[in-house]
């Protein structure tokens, strides 16, 4: 749903459609305007009279530059919450979808946030190519068309969609400004079943970007600051520098060049601080005009994350059990499509290549045609490298187990209706709830 929408004209909060019911959901009262940042607009009720509305609604909402989103998620992470994040800054809205404290799915408006554009990135695919496929294909629709092409396999489809999501994370976590929102809401099997992703490892992954964007702000405290060119290319600079120093004309800010260059803000942010370095660019707080001066600004504020370990306790004979019970309930639905051949081999190809898992338990083992495991091997396999899989093994041994099992859901999301597959996710669900820590 559309939220209502209200335009400041002068020192008037007019609505922008003034017919329909109303706006404000029936409050009355008196409300205190808070002092906030210019992204937002703060009322609270005084004296507060309590009450709640039923889901979806905003539990938290805040000013981004006010402290490290990345705190925040960590707080979410160890707490094991459900529902979205969604972030508006001047570079776009981005949101990620959690699921008891595990990143479920990404979605950004972002251009340089697409599947085709991670592809290119990736060097899965050339432009051309991309664009011939787009031509017949709707964006939704074109990893599983690039596959049916033979252009991917099904385990790269897998990889770019979760460094897809991974990219959205990433830019969330390195957010400085902009405005950020928790929506308690329903979330809906099909979408948030087909990939997880450790939040706590995208943390930690993110610390390295987090310092890297500090160094990067002691030239470019922001993404609106103007960027121009001060000389030409001397025939030595990356493929990337070269592309953005000839958009360089002084009119277009760093996010707009991170747009027009099919980069993230990070990505463009470090390409353009390089070009700075090498005295190929300048700055400015307003578009430039010829011999503008360069403006510096201090670094802006970091802090590193810090995410708790949550301990998993199980028999690892029964997580076999269980994960087979739902490799075969996944297999089952696939071969009601007559397309269970072809699953089972990409995923077996998927595995030999360990695109799915570097963990040493899976080495050397596939999937039978039923789609199980054989279970002696996944044990003695697990009993040999016990002692090497940290102080939770059993954890270890399910986490491994997990890669495998969204894998199959990615795989069979893309060949199954909507219905059988939300059905799937479902079954599913229901057999992982006995793997669950009382």
């Amino acid at each position: 749903m559309t939220p209502p929408r209200f335009r400041i004209d002068g020192q008037q909060l007019v609505p922008e459609e003034r017919l329909g019911p109303p706006a404000l959901g029936g409050r009355t009262g008196s409300y205190a305007l808070m002092t906030t940042s210019s992204d937002l607009l703060v009322f609270s009720r005084v004296p507060a009279q309590g009450g709640s509305i039923p889901a979806p609604r905003v539990v938290m909402a805040g000013d981004a530059s006010g402290f490290p989103l990345s705190d925040l998620i960590a707080f979410l992470s160890q707490s094991r919450w459900s529902g979205l994040i969604r972030v508006r800054t001047p570079g776009g809205e981005r949101s990620i979808t959690l699921r008891e404290g595990e990143v479920r799915g990404a979605s950004s408006d972002d251009p340089s946030d697409r599947l085709g554009e991670v592809l290119i990135r990736l060097g899965y695919v050339d432009r051309n190519r991309l664009e011939e496929v787009l031509r017949e294909q709707p964006p939704s629709k074109v990893g599983r068309a690039l596959v049916e092409r033979g252009v991917l396999q099904a385990h790269d489809l897998f990889k770019c969609v979760t460094h897809q999501v991974s990219e959205i994370f990433h830019s969330i976590v390195l957010c400085r400004e902009g405005s950020f929102f928790l929506i308690d809401q329903p979330l809906d099997d099909k979408t948030s079943n087909n990939i997880q992703l450790s939040t706590q490892s995208l943390l930690m992954d993110s610390i390295r970007k987090i310092d890297e964007m500090a160094h990067f702000r002691k030239r470019i405290s922001h993404g609106r600051m103007y960027v121009g060119r001060k000389r030409a290319s001397d025939g030595k600079l990356e493929e990337d520098e070269d592309r953005v120093l000839a958009m360089l004309d002084g009119r277009r800010t760093l996010v707009e060049l991170g747009h027009m260059a099919k980069l993230s803000e990070f990505d463009i942010t470090k390409v353009v601080f390089r070009l700075l370095e090498g005295g190929f660019a300048v700055l400015s707080e307003k578009p430039l005009v010829p011999a503008a001066p360069v403006a510096e600004r201090a670094p802006a504020a970091t802090s590193r994350p810090v995410a708790a370990a949550r301990q998993t306790r199980g028999d690892p004979r029964e997580v076999a059990r269980v994960f087979n019970r739902i490799f075969r309930e996944i297999r089952d639905e696939v071969a009601k499509q007559g397309m269970d051949a072809e699953f089972i081999a990409a995923a077996n190809a998927a595995l030999s290549g360990q695109a799915l898992t570097s963990s040493p338990v899976l080495e050397g083992l596939e999937l039978s045609v039923e789609g199980t495991m054989p279970e002696p091997k996944l044990i003695e396999a697990f009993e040999r490298h016990r002692s090497h899989m940290g102080s939770e093994p059993v954890a270890s041994f399910k986490q491994a187990l997990s890669d495998v099992m969204f894998f199959l859901l990615f795989q069979a999301g893309e060949l199954l209706e909507s219905r059988a597959d939300e059905d799937l996710a479902r079954r599913v669900k229901e057999l992982l709830a006995q793997l669950e820590t009382p």
